[in-house]
């Protein structure tokens, strides 16, 4: 049997590993107050969604086109307007958290699937420094919930956008721009600069903004670079922003973040880690956009699984058992119990021996299967307790 293109099997092993990471980082968010939310699997199609192009199409009942869900934001901000009205006009702050599959037909993505889950937060209803910094520091929180060391790069596209207006980029041509300065493609964008007749230090300074990357340190370089009032008021909003961290060691500056340059309005960001090329997370500001305030961040599962470390996860169950009532105990403490699908001993012992089960138990109590007994005082203790 062929596996469907794009998809893939979870086996035990990977589906724990699955649900105990989204666990960690479903409690980091609601430990910050993000209520959990769930949206429509399927929607209907809509030409002007930010993933149109990329749904997978389907046909309604009724002859209507209809989608699956690519996208969470979107589908977020209809729910808002819908159920929180006076959070989608901004009158007072909402947080929400998501989690879900979403489907693709085309995903630029480590996993190289179609099909793939992402974990999310949207910030809706407010839009100021300190709802900014909160999920760049959730960001930050998430990596390092699930044991890696993380690296936030964070910039302002509004700093390029000032850029362009001031060189007086058509709209239709900043895309590519934008994209060649995000990918820090320095030959590319002097190529693509050449047909415009610019200042000579309006040029320069849009050839330097891929270089625009480091520490705190850069918001002088590109105050030098770019002196202009509109870049400098760009600058300043991200310098208000880093002053809500008390250890900003963690973070560093890209000035060249440009992707989607028309829908995100304010900061962006993405989170690493060390010795993995592929951002984990990546979010920002988006007001005006889908609500009038809002921002937020998703994590892309798949890849951040990806990025830990491989590790045996301990699935095998502890003790095969023709005891009910002992083995409901156990359970109740945490220790993984098999019922047995017989009653035969000897087939009970050749079955657990091959599985790696350590224990049978039954009426006469505690059998070892092995010279390994691990937890072997822990497991007695509770079944000498009466019930």
């Amino acid at each position: 049997m062929t596996l469907t293109p794009g998809t893939r099997y979870s086996t035990f092993e990977e589906t724990r590993r699955r649900l105990e990471v989204t666990s960690r980082l479903r409690d980091l968010f609601t430990s910050w107050g993000y209520g959990a939310v769930d949206v429509p699997v399927l929607e209907s199609y809509d030409p002007a969604h930010p993933a149109a192009r990329s749904a997978f199409k389907l046909g309604g009942l009724d002859g209507d086109l209809l989608a699956l869900r690519a996208d969470f934001t979107p589908a977020v901000a209809r729910m808002v307007k819908l159920h929180d009205p006076e959070v989608a006009s901004g009158e007072v702050p909402g947080r929400f958290q998501y989690c879900g599959r979403l489907w693709r037909t085309v995903v630029p993505d480590i996993a190289r699937t179609r099909e793939f889950t992402e974990i999310g937060l949207e910030l809706v209803g407010v839009s100021n420094p300190r709802a900014d910094a909160e999920l760049i520091h959730l960001a930050r929180e998430a990596v390092r919930e699930v044991g890696l060391a993380p690296r936030v790069e964070v910039g302002n596209p509004g700093f390029v956008r000032c850029l362009f207006d001031l060189a007086e980029i058509p709209d239709g041509e900043r895309g590519i721009l934008a994209s060649a300065i995000d990918r820090k493609d320095v030959a590319t964008l002097r190529t693509l600069l050449e047909p415009y007749d610019l200042a000579p230090d309006l040029r320069d300074a849009l050839l330097g903004v891929p270089d625009l990357y480091g520490d705190v340190g850069i918001l002088a370089e590109a105050k030098r670079l770019a002196p202009w009032t509109e870049t400098h008021e760009a600058l300043e909003r991200l310098e208000i922003i880093l002053d809500e961290f008390e250890d900003d060691s963690e973070l560093l500056l890209d000035l060249g973040m440009a992707r989607r340059l028309s829908y995100y309005t304010g900061m962006t960001f993405r989170a690493y880690t060390f010795d993995f090329g592929q951002p984990l997370l990546g979010g920002g500001r988006y007001d005006g956009a889908l609500l009038p305030y809002a921002a937020g961040f998703a994590v892309g599962l798949e890849r951040l699984l990806s990025a830990l470390p491989s590790q045996d996860i301990e699935v095998t169950p502890l003790v095969l058992s023709l005891d009910d009532n002992a083995s409901r105990r156990l359970r109740a403490h945490g220790y993984r119990v098999e019922r047995a699908l017989t009653t035969d001993r000897d087939t009970l012992k050749r079955y657990a021996r091959a599985r790696g089960i350590p224990y049978l138990l039954s009426e006469a109590g505690l059998e070892p299967l092995s010279a390994e007994r691990p937890l072997y005082e822990e497991l007695q203790g509770l079944l000498e307790v009466p019930a």
